[in-house]
Parts: structure tokens; sequence; C-alpha cells
């Protein structure tokens, strides 16, 4: 065969695994070609054909083809700001990398076992490296499957676990295909590994399914609409939505004929201009408080803050009292709010976060969490506080600091674990926390995708919300903007779901689910393992002589 028609081969082959992985994703959710997706590059991996002579240019075909995949898979994220990009074509050139190792290590160590192990390690390590991404990994393919048996294994290494899975079915239809063209292949003993795991997995999940959830009478009013969001808002429209909301909120409770315990907002809308103000035991006034020709002292600089809370919790206590509908003469309680929200806290060093508050029935922060994962490029930008040059013209919201732990709210019978926006998407986020915080019976969710215009990337992030719901075992309550406002249960099923371009509510009184799971034990030790070895195969591979590609 020519150079050329095996460059023709090798692309068409890539193509076909990039395709086939596409069409598991949403909007077309055709799961069952999960177990079929790597089927080309499995077969590729053994072809004899990928000498050393052509290392570099098969590598870079199949390289190329998935730098494609990702940038379709992801091209919602060019909404977010003109400037996003440079950071999703360097997404996409940075998770490309990943199928191709897979590629370059199964020619070295060609088994069913060490093939999961190796697509695993590469999750595991992208899930760590670079602040860590779980969007579209492998195990996602499969949350449309009908009745869920399969992917409730996620409650013992997540994600992951499914992923194993579903290149172990993988590896033995690629043996059964090479046996049927009469190449030589140990099909009968992968078949018979992949129709164990299958069956083991599906009676496990049966298992699990069938487990008692106890009802909960905690009423939660999740508020999703569709507000367009800029990177540099003014104080009218962020007013704008916040009224909005307020009006949403209003509305709903005034038709509810039953009382309703805490609502909650998205990511940001509680703000409306005002965010809440903590000064800490030890406070530095900042320099540019008060303007060059007079500076407070620390006392006027402490009362100034404590007046901005008593603006905060008038507002609140405003609020909540709209939210008070009469009932036959009688006044249900006022509600807790569970919002989204800028938080500034004065220290040593001034710092800003985006953060969720516990607002009680009083009006009174009763609690905050200050978000811990920021997003690379949206939030922060690595190192641009060390170049004085540059720092002074990056766009507010791009100047953020991480909080540093988990927070839990006391709501009615429930206890809520915040987090908010990508923290869903990065699985290990909220696995972590639940393993500090164990109490939690629930996890509530926050969260502005209005960002990405109801692109797909907005479906990948509720994906990534379900595999957390059921590697967690706790129900995820998500409210959202622009995106996916829903009420997942412990099983990981969408119970509830409100459209991307709507304005909607959901009446949430999750279940209760007492398990702990093994992945919220231990976390991701075990799939670490993996992950070890994928950088020990990498590493042996540099090493190697650079000439030397034997299949």
């Amino acid at each position: 065969m020519t150079e050329k028609r095996s460059s023709r081969v090798i692309g068409i082959t890539t193509l076909a695994s990039a395709v086939l992985l596409y069409l598991t994703g949403p909007g077309i959710n055709l799961w069952p070609l999960a177990f079929v997706a790597l089927v080309p590059l499995i077969q590729l991996a053994r072809d004899e054909r990928l000498s050393a002579r052509s290392g570099v240019k098969w590598k870079r075909i199949v390289y190329s083809v998935f730098v494609g995949y990702y940038l379709a898979s992801l091209q919602g994220l060019r909404h977010a700001h003109p400037l996003m990009f440079v950071p999703l074509t360097a997404m996409a050139a940075y998770l490309a990398i990943y199928p191709l190792l897979f590629v370059v290590l199964l020619r070295r160590h060609d088994h069913p076992l060490t093939a999961a192990a190796l697509w695993v390690g590469g999750e595991w390590v992208r899930n760590y490296f670079a602040t860590g991404i779980s969007v579209l990994m492998l195990g996602h393919t499969l949350v449309d499957m009908p009745g869920g048996w399969l992917i409730q294994i996620a409650d013992l290494q997540g994600t992951y676990a499914v992923s194993f899975l579903i290149v172990i079915v993988n590896y033995a239809i690629a043996d059964a295909v090479s046996a049927y063209q009469g190449t030589p292949a140990r099909w009968i003993r992968s078949t018979s590994m992949a129709a164990v795991f299958l069956i083991t997995s599906g009676l496990y999940g049966n298992h699990r399914l069938s487990y008692p959830v106890t009802p909960s009478d905690t009423r939660i009013l999740l508020v999703g609409r569709d507000e367009q969001t800029e990177y540099q808002q003014d104080l009218g429209r962020e007013q704008e939505i916040f009224n909005r909301y307020a009006s949403q909120t209003i509305d709903a409770i005034a038709n509810s004929d039953v009382p309703i315990d805490a609502v909650v907002w998205p990511e940001s809308m509680f703000s409306g201009g005002q965010p809440w103000i903590i000064a800490d035991a030890e406070l530095t006034v900042p320099e540019e408080a008060g303007g060059e020709k007079f500076r407070f002292t620390e006392s006027q600089f402490r009362e100034i803050i404590a007046d901005t809370q008593r603006q905060f919790v008038r507002r609140s206590i405003n609020l909540q009292a709209a939210m008070t509908p009469l009932n036959e003469g009688d006044a249900f309680p006022p509600p807790s709010i569970i919002g989204g929200c800028g938080v500034v806290r004065y220290g040593r060093t001034a710092k800003q976060y985006s953060g969720v508050l516990h607002v009680d029935p009083s009006g009174q922060v009763e609690g905050v969490y200050a978000k811990n994962h920021l997003v690379m490029f949206g939030e922060y930008i690595p190192l641009i506080r060390s170049i004085p040059i540059l720092r002074d013209h990056v766009p507010p919201g791009l100047g953020l600091d991480a909080g540093d732990g988990p927070n839990v709210f006391n709501v009615g019978g429930l206890k809520l674990l915040p987090n908010l926006c990508i923290e869903t998407a990065v699985e290990r986020i909220a696995v972590n926390h639940l393993h500090e915080r164990p109490e939690a019976n629930a996890i509530v969710t926050l969260t502005n995708d209005a960002w990405f215009d109801h692109t797909a990337v907005v479906s990948h992030h509720l994906r990534c919300a379900q595999m957390v719901a059921i590697g967690t075992r706790r129900p995820v309550l998500s409210a959202a903007n622009g995106g996916p406002t829903a009420w997942i249960d412990s099983f990981g099923k969408i119970v509830e779901k409100v459209p991307l371009d709507e304005a909607g509510q959901i009446m949430t009184t999750p279940g209760l689910d007492d398990r702990r799971t093994l992945y919220v034990r231990v976390g991701s030790w075990p799939t670490a393992i993996a992950g070890g070895w994928f950088i020990a195969m990498l590493a042996m591979m540099i090493r190697r002589d650079p000439t030397r590609d034997q299949p």
C-alpha cells in the first residue's frame, strides 16, 4: 500500500471513531454507539503498517482528527467571550493528546484490561492536570441509556468505572471483528470477559436501583431563567436581572398552596450589584479606600462594611416579605434564599469570590460558600497577577480568588452541600467535599450557562451532574441561568427539567438516600493506580529510542 493511501486509511479509521463518539453526544444521544466507538482506534493500534518510518505522520493524523472532534463538541465555549477562541483551541489541542496516547500505548500493551486501564488512566490524569476537567469522559455517553442499569457502577469509582466497562466491550468487539476478518485474535477470552463485566454491572445496577429512598418533606424551589450576561455588565443590568428573578419567584410562591422552605437562584443572580462584604478580625484598609486625599481609619472602614451588610439584609427582608403569601388568612413563613452572589472579604488583603449565600427566613446571612474551583481563562488567568503590565488590563471577573473548602446549609430537614458552575463538571470537587462533609444529604448547584448560548456544552454540563449524583448517591438540585435547571435524583435520573431557553421553576422534594458510596469514602485512588501506570508507560515510551515503533 502506498504511503498516500495508507494515510487516507488512517484518517478514515480515526475519523470513524471520532464521528461515532460525536453521535453519542447531546442532541443525538445514540448511546449504543459508545460500545463500538473505540473499535477503529483499537484496530488502528494493531495495524502493522504503522511503522517507525511513518510514525510521526500517522500520529499527526490521529491527533488532528481528535482536535477537530473536541473543537466540534465544545464549540459552544466560544460564545462566552470573543477571546475564548484561543482557550477553546488550546483545550481541544490538549484533550486530543489522550486518544493519541491511548493508541500509541496500546500498541505496546495489547490486552483488554490494559486497554481499559490506559483509557481511564488518561481520564484520571486529565481530571487533575491543568486544574482538571471531567466533560466528555467516555462514561458520559451512557447517561441517556434507558433504565440506567449500567451507569449505577459509578458509585464505585465515578464515571471512570463506566468508562472502564465501555472500553472492555469495545475491545471484545474489536477482537470479534479481527476474528471474522481472519486475523488471529483472542476473541473468546475478550468476549467472555466483556460478557462477565456487562452482566455483573447490570445485576449490580439493578440491585442499586432497588434501594429504598426516604421521602423528604422539605420543599425547595429551583428558579431558572435565560438572561443574557456579559463580562462587563453595568449596575443597571445587574439590578434588572435581580428584579426579574425576584418577580418570577414571588409569582411562583403566590401560586403555591404549600409553604416553601427555600428558593434557589443561579450563580451571581442574587448579587443585583450588591455583593456581600465581610470584614475579618485582622483587617488592612485598602490603599484605594477613600480616594487619594482621604484615608479611612480601620474603625471607619469597618462601619462602612457593617452599613453595606445592613443594606443587604434589608433588601433580603423586603424580598422575603414579598415572597410570603397569605393562605386562607394565615401567612406561610418566609422561605430561606440560597443565591449566587459576589462575596468580598477584607482581611490582610482584599479578596473577591464567586459565592453562594444562605439567607435564613429572618433575612440574615446564615452561611457563605466561596467557589473552590475557578474557571481558567474565565475567572482567572494563570500568573496574571505577577505581570504588572497585564494585570491592569484584565476584564472584571477575571481576578477572582478561590475558596478553601466546603460548607453545608441547613434547610428544613435537609443539609445542602453547595457548589458553583464548573464544580459539577470537575467530578472530584463534589466527591471530595462530600467526603469532608458526609452529613450533607443533597447537593445544590448554582450555575450560569447563558455564556454558552444553548449549545451542547450546557447538556455536557448536565451529564456531568447526573454522574455526580450517582457517584455520591445524593440528589443534585441545579438552578441555572440559561442552563440545566433540573432535579436529579440519587440514581442519576432527571426527575424534572426546565427547557434551556425558558424561564421556569421546579418544586423539589428530594428523597433522602443514606448510602455512603465507595467513591466518596475512598475517592478515586483505585483509578489513580491506572493513572500512575499511564504516566509510567508514557515516561518509559519517551525514554525509549524514538525511532522504535513496533506494533
